[in-house]
């Protein structure tokens, strides 16, 4: 009888330790798939698309109603922080009282849009197309983002999406970005403000070759080789094609005109640390327009501006770096910088182009003409490191990346 009572009770304790270990292994599967779940959705894998029109979801502090327009909602402060998660381009398009931020989320390739003035924030498109870390978007409604693939070939997508915001559920053709892939390893690429079209650098061998094409990638056009493989490519609205070496602090630097042959006119030489924001040239002249860059070595950094080719260049008196400026359109030779609000520290460029370290910036306006700038605006309490500005045609806006965290900002320039 008592062996049958041990038996009984060694039966029952093993039940027990059966029940408790698929009991704890039922937590710890599940515990797994909700912590693989917030990781994916992190990344942007498993995003849903809107239902109806993309237009009218509503991911901001704006709202819209069931007829898609837009309900009142509080002006955002001078300095608004449109989008927290990180972004991986921008651009303005409309003008006017129809102005609008446009940019496109990191983690999904999303192209989303802010009213500058309700706080409205709309997505666009629904097609996923995860970590896309630098992005492009043109007034014309173009899209180029780029990422890597699986073996780390960096890919450039090429799309097109309206530059009217939709405002109803007749309007679909936005829920969708359909486009297409350009070659493998394009390390730099630039679009014509006027006609889309494209110039990008591909490596060959030991240097990298420049390449002229229609905006689908047609009719390429071999205009540009170099043994050199690192430059910034900028195209300016009056049509010319600017390449600058990739600055590094202390190491002189030059930037060039590329001609239409493939020739190069210098604009700057033997610039230590050379960072450079040219403006395109007044309509109907022929001459370079206005120059702004930067010289940088250590902790040391100043900035010039040179209003026309045939103007003594002017020492500003502000020290900051010409990446972190932008020019205003219109006549007026004006533009907009961030600049350090402490001073910095030694190898300043190099390190912050790596993200090792960054800036707390105030907003400088700078009149090239009369080589001056003046405080527009220094952020009480908040900490921004302007990279990547931008301008509306206005002048009302500066839009920019806190390089900090990619996250995206919006200062209005009148209170």
């Amino acid at each position: 009888m008592k062996t049958k009572t041990v038996i009984e009770y060694i039966l029952a304790g093993v039940v027990v330790l059966i029940l408790g270990g698929l009991s704890g292994w039922y937590f710890f599967l599940r515990g797994q798939s909700q912590t693989s779940r917030a990781g994916a959705a992190a990344r942007g894998y498993g995003a849903t698309a809107p239902m109806g029109n993309a237009g009218n979801t509503v991911f901001g502090s704006g709202a819209r109603d069931t007829q898609g327009s837009p309900t009142q909602t509080a002006r955002p402060p001078q300095l608004w922080h449109v989008q927290s998660k990180p972004v991986a381009g921008l651009a303005f398009i409309g003008t006017g009282k129809d102005v609008r931020l446009r940019y496109v989320e990191r983690a999904t390739g999303y192209v989303f849009e802010a009213d500058p003035e309700t706080g409205n924030t709309l997505r666009l498109s629904n097609t996923l197309l995860p970590k896309i870390y630098e992005a492009q978007l043109t007034e014309s409604g173009r899209v180029i983002e780029r990422s890597l693939d699986e073996v780390g070939n960096i890919t450039t997508f090429i799309a097109t999406i309206s530059t009217s915001t939709p405002v109803s559920d007749t309007a679909t053709s936005t829920r969708s970005l359909p486009g297409l892939y350009l070659a493998k390893n394009i390390t730099q690429i630039v679009t014509n403000p006027k006609s889309d079209e494209l110039f990008y650098l591909v490596h060959e061998g030991t240097g990298v070759t420049g390449v002229r094409s229609q905006w689908n990638g047609s009719k390429q056009k071999t205009i540009f080789t170099s043994s050199i493989t690192h430059w910034r490519l900028l195209w300016l609205e009056d049509g010319r094609i600017i390449l600058a070496q990739a600055a590094s602090g202390g190491v002189p630097g030059y930037a060039y005109e590329l001609k239409a042959d493939g020739t190069l006119d210098p604009l700057l030489r033997a610039t230590s640390g050379l960072t450079i924001l040219p403006r395109s040239a007044p309509a109907g002249q022929n001459a370079s327009g206005a120059l702004l860059w930067g010289e940088s070595a250590g902790s040391a950094m100043a900035l010039y501006a040179q209003a026309t080719p045939n103007t003594q260049a002017v020492l500003l008196p502000i020290k900051t770096v010409a990446d972190k400026c932008v020019w205003q359109s219109g006549k007026e030779l004006i533009a907009y910088c961030g600049v350090p609000q402490t001073p910095t520290i030694r190898n300043f460029l190099d390190d912050w182009y790596r993200g090792a370290i960054h800036s707390s910036d105030a907003f400088w306006r700078v009149e090239a003409l009369a080589g001056s700038a003046e405080l527009v605006y220094s952020p009480a309490g908040t900490s921004v490191d302007v990279t990547d500005p931008i301008v509306d045609s206005g002048g009302d806006y500066v839009a920019f990346i806190n390089a900090t965290d990619r996250s995206l900002w919006l200062l209005r320039l009148n209170k």
